[in-house]
């Protein structure tokens, strides 16, 4: 539906595997740009622009297996200078936890993001999901987007769940000044056990490089009390298997100071 005949799509390396299942349902040539490597998408849109009438570039704003983040401005300013350029932006990982009242990173440029796509499964802690888009985007997918029109509705009070939800996460500023004191406290306590740099962020690996070894240190940890879910191939690149942390607002400092004990009689 957003990719006719005559687009291509350029999507960062790292986007989720159901993103990639939209791109290969859409049947459009695709290419992938080097992770967060803006210098290459822009190396793309110049070589494909004069052979398509539009190019719909896809990143996520926070990664779900890094943690890290897309420059936000970078991506919108590339489309402001290329008039071929769509952008759709995943917001799953950050609404709710960033930006003003917790938008997500896109809400300051409106719309300069042409699709915005966001979920009530995480930390609205409900279910299903939204598009932010054009009135006239809305219009073409409400008519033509197949998975959306043969999809069953949500149950309304699973709707009525999430509008409370999304009521409340607006004014839980202070939740998220703390999961930001929580980021940086993990972080202290990650950094310092593995070569690679990762972000402050409420997600953040522990890379292992061992699938076999990923697994024992997460059951391991589950015996001590700690949820930290082992990632292996093909979801991350072998030799990349880790430990992924994720931060919830619930969670205090002495919490990660008892990771931090437990890490450090494993490792």
């Amino acid at each position: 539906m957003l990719a006719p005949k005559g687009t291509l799509i350029l999507a960062d390396r790292l986007v989720h595997a159901s993103i990639i299942d939209g791109i290969t349902l859409s049947k459009a040539p695709f290419q992938r740009f080097r992770h967060n490597d803006f210098d290459h998408l822009e190396q793309l849109i110049a070589r494909f622009q004069g052979d398509y009438e539009r190019i719909l570039v896809l990143a996520e704003s926070v990664y779900s297996m890094d943690g890290d983040r897309a420059d936000i401005a970078r991506l919108v300013d590339i489309r402001r200078r290329n008039p071929k350029v769509m952008l759709y932006v995943d917001e799953a990982h950050a609404f709710g936890v960033l930006g003003d009242k917790g938008l997500g990173l896109c809400a300051p440029y409106g719309e300069e993001v042409d699709i915005v796509i966001g979920t009530f499964g995480k930390a609205a802690a409900s279910m299903g999901a939204f598009c932010v888009c054009s009135q006239e985007l809305k219009d073409l997918a409400i008519n033509q987007a197949r998975s959306f029109i043969f999809s069953t509705a949500l149950p309304p009070a699973v709707l009525e769940r999430s509008l409370q939800s999304v009521n409340r996460l607006v004014e839980m500023d202070a939740e998220r000044v703390h999961l930001r004191e929580l980021a940086q406290a993990l972080h202290e306590v990650l950094q310092p056990l593995q070569a690679q740099p990762i972000e402050v962020s409420h997600i953040q690996p522990l890379i292992v490089g061992d699938a076999v070894r990923a697994v024992e240190l997460s059951q391991k940890l589950r015996s001590l009390g700690f949820n930290a879910m082992a990632i292996r191939r093909p979801t991350v690149p072998p030799g990349t298997e880790r430990l992924r942390f994720s931060l919830s607002a619930a969670m205090s400092l002495s919490d990660i100071q008892q990771l931090k004990a437990a890490l450090h009689s494993l490792l």
